[in-house]
Parts: C-alpha cells; sequence; structure tokens
C-alpha cells in the first residue's frame, strides 16, 4: 500500500508544472487567429463558343442583405471565365445575396425569334456566417439549349462554399514536462522573447519554468501592425445602412455598415493610398481618397445626399454626353463658376462612383465675345479645368479626368443675345470607357 501510494504522489502533476501547463495552453489559444467572416462573391462569364456565342451582358446588379455592392462594369463581366466581383468583410449572421442580370441576343437575325429579346435574371441564395469562415459565393449564368422557349433559354443560380480562414500558428507542443525543466512554445522567432518566471508553490524547493512569451512585433514590421480608418456615413444626422467599398493594396475590401451602427466602424488595411467609395439604396454615391499609416487613426465621415425620385432631376446620357439638371453657369470672361450652380456635380460623382470602368472629358466653351480669339481659347481651358478641380475636391481621382478647351467653336445657341451667350459659356462632359 505505502509503493502505491507513493506511486499516485508521484504521477499528480507539481504546482510548478500546473501553472506552467496553463500558461501554455493560454499561449496556444492566443496563437489561434481568428479573423472576421468574409464574403467573397464572384461571376461566372458565359462561355465565349459554342452554344453561347451571341449572348451579350448588359446590366449587372448585386445585393448583400440590401445592400447594393459596387462591382465591376458588365463589359468585364461579359467576358468569358470567372471574375472577381467583391469582398466583403461581415459581422457574424445570415446573410442573402439577390444577384440580377440581363442578357441580350447580340447577334442579330430577322428570323431568329431572340432577336432584340432581354433575359432578365434573378436569382438568390442565404447562408450563415461566422468568424473564420470565408464564405464564396458563385453566381453562375448559364445556357439550357433544350428549352421549349426562348425566354428559358437562359438561367441563373449560385454555388456556396465554404473555408477556414483560422488557423493555428506554427507551433510545436511538447511532451509533459520534467519538475523544473523548461516548457517552450517553438515558434518563428520575431523579436528576443521574454522569459516570465512561475513562482513555486509555498513549501516546496524553488524552482522555476520559463515559458516563452511571443513579443508582438513593432509596427514597422509588417502585417502584424496594421493602420487603421475609421467609418461614418450619416444621412443627415442619423446613421445610415450603406456598403463602403475599399480600393487600394491587394484585393478590394467591401464593409456594410449597419443602420443602428452609433460609433464609427474600424477597418484595418495595410498602410498606403486607398479610394473608399460609399453607395446606399436610395442616395447618391460619395466618394474620397485617404492615405493610412500607422501613426494615425483617420475617419472618413460621409453626409449622403438623397437621389433625385424625379427624371427631369436626374442626369441623361446621349451618345456618351452626359445632360446635367443644373450645370455649373458663368459669368462673362470668368473661368470659375458660379456660385450655387455646381450642385449637379453631385449627380455626376455618383455616375462614375457606380461604374469604375468610366472616365470623364471635360470640354469648356465661350461666348464669341469673350475677348480676342486666343483669349476665349485660354478661358475654354481654364474653364474645364476649374470644373476638374471641384471634381477631385469631392473625392474623384485627377487620373479619371481629362479636360480640353474649345472656345467659341461650337456654339450652343446664337450669340446675338445674351440669353444665348450666357448658354454658350458652359462646360460639357463626355463619358469614356477605360481601355
Amino acid at each position: 500500500m505505502g509503493l502505491l501510494a507513493a506511486t499516485a504522489r508521484a504521477a499528480e502533476p507539481s504546482s510548478v508544472e500546473q501553472r506552467a501547463r496553463e500558461d501554455l495552453d493560454r499561449q496556444l489559444q492566443a496563437l489561434v487567429k481568428t479573423p472576421p467572416p468574409e464574403v467573397v462573391i464572384s461571376f461566372e462569364g458565359l462561355p465565349g463558343a459554342g452554344t453561347s456565342r451571341g449572348y451579350k451582358l448588359v446590366e449587372a446588379d448585386f445585393s448583400l442583405n440590401n445592400q447594393p455592392l459596387a462591382v465591376p462594369g458588365p463589359e468585364q463581366l461579359n467576358a468569358p471565365g470567372q471574375h472577381r466581383v467583391a469582398v466583403v468583410k461581415v459581422d457574424e449572421g445570415t446573410f442573402t445575396l439577390v444577384s440580377r442580370v440581363t442578357y441580350t441576343s447580340d447577334a442579330w437575325n430577322l428570323f431568329s425569334e431572340e432577336s432584340g429579346f432581354l433575359w432578365k435574371l434573378t436569382a438568390s441564395v442565404t447562408f450563415q456566417v461566422q468568424k473564420g469562415l470565408r464564405v464564396r459565393v458563385k453566381v453562375m449564368p448559364g445556357i439550357n439549349p433544350t428549352a421549349p422557349d426562348p425566354r428559358l433559354k437562359l438561367k441563373l443560380s449560385h454555388d456556396v462554399s465554404v473555408e477556414m480562414t483560422a488557423q493555428l500558428a506554427d507551433v510545436a507542443i511538447p511532451d509533459a514536462p520534467d519538475a523544473g525543466s523548461p516548457v517552450k512554445v517553438a515558434q518563428t522567432p520575431v523579436a528576443p522573447p521574454v522569459t516570465t518566471p512561475v513562482q513555486p508553490a509555498s513549501g516546496t524547493q524553488a524552482a522555476t519554468a520559463a515559458v516563452v512569451v511571443p513579443v508582438s512585433q513593432r509596427p514597422e514590421a509588417g502585417p502584424v501592425a496594421p493602420a487603421k480608418l475609421l467609418l461614418k456615413v450619416l444621412a443627415g444626422k442619423k446613421p445610415v445602412a450603406a456598403t463602403v467599398y475599399v480600393r487600394g493594396r491587394g484585393a478590394p475590401q467591401q464593409v456594410l455598415l449597419d443602420a443602428k451602427a452609433r460609433k464609427p466602424t474600424q477597418v484595418m488595411l495595410p498602410p498606403g493610398d486607398y479610394t473608399v467609395d460609399v453607395l446606399s439604396r436610395g442616395y447618391l454615391a460619395q466618394t474620397r481618397r485617404v492615405k493610412l499609416s500607422r501613426e494615425a487613426e483617420p475617419t472618413l465621415a460621409f453626409t449622403l445626399a438623397k437621389a433625385p425620385a424625379k427624371k427631369t432631376q436626374q442626369p441623361s446620357v446621349k451618345n456618351e454626353r452626359v445632360d446635367l439638371p443644373g450645370a455649373p453657369r458663368f459669368v462673362e470672361k470668368q473661368s470659375a463658376p458660379k456660385k450655387g450652380s455646381t450642385n449637379g456635380l453631385a449627380l455626376l460623382v455618383d455616375l462614375l462612383v457606380r461604374d469604375e470602368s468610366l472616365r470623364l472629358r471635360l470640354e469648356g466653351h465661350t461666348d464669341n465675345q469673350e475677348g480676342p480669339g486666343p483669349s476665349r481659347q485660354g478661358l475654354s481651358e481654364a474653364r474645364a479645368k476649374a470644373v476638374a478641380e471641384l471634381l477631385v475636391a469631392a473625392g474623384l481621382d485627377a487620373s479619371r479626368i481629362e479636360t480640353a478647351g474649345l472656345g467659341d467653336t461650337r456654339p450652343k445657341a446664337p450669340n446675338l443675345i445674351p440669353r444665348g451667350r450666357e448658354l454658350n459659356r458652359r462646360v460639357e462632359f463626355v463619358l469614356l470607357r477605360s481601355k
């Protein structure tokens, strides 16, 4: 019996070993990185050969939990193969993706029942997300060659897959330690370890179990210390649900903002230059440019304006030219627009934010009485540049805007009366497609 009792006591871990193991368990739990949930949405373009030839994507619209997503233009998605649509950081919960696409027959034939037909396809899928998981949703248009009705020739479906993003760091779990032996976690050294002594229990022989505690890298060491961006989107004085599209280093990201959020939303990103687009249903889109560093935490606060409901208040596009209701007006021989005449530029910003493939050409004009010919040419160029500066100040990338001055060579109205000359003092907007 004495031998059994001695054996039992020897099998029990000492207080030193127990504390060392508890510290080791806490370290291992800390090494499990659990990133926020992520939703990756892609679009599978129709193949470019065989029965699919002749179908052209003319419209694509995607929304996640009723929030619109900023996506590539139809021209990009129309190409065969898989296209990245969006990468969205979300909270845990249930999400529904609604996909709406419109195709048309690109091969016109007088005797084909598909000529001029539009296929308006809508499909939705609901899925759960949680921390440490990445949900991949593929939007897949397809062709049903045996469909009895041409309206059923095209179809739309989703494919959902899930993968883990939380992975245990590269660690080696040691065997059970002997009393007084150091317990170490093997890891890639990033900084000198800190050795923390474990105090012995009262009445026991003094002993030290050294536990290696990881030391965080300094900010300049890499991705361990990202930069922080704070986002706030308001309509009036109240928060509004919105989709924030962040483009810069790496893959574009989208962040969904809740209308109930009272504090700014934090977004962690590598330091660098970014473009931040904000879209919200029923409001005009806005954009900003921001430079992030680890030394500062900038807050981007957007105050959205209601999108015009009446058609007469909306911009119209004809032959790639945009007609703004309330275009900038100019005083004679002045290059800067009149105060209060530039509100319509917000509609132009909205147009370019929603389609990143668009660029803009600004053409300045004068009447025929604003000085000699050379000065009229220079004045028209100055007017185009003045409006371009306002658009850049509103957040548009200057690389998406080009300017030109046409003097009085293209009058819009007769120069014989003051009203005609006022109409000729203008800047026109021409849409261009990125190559």
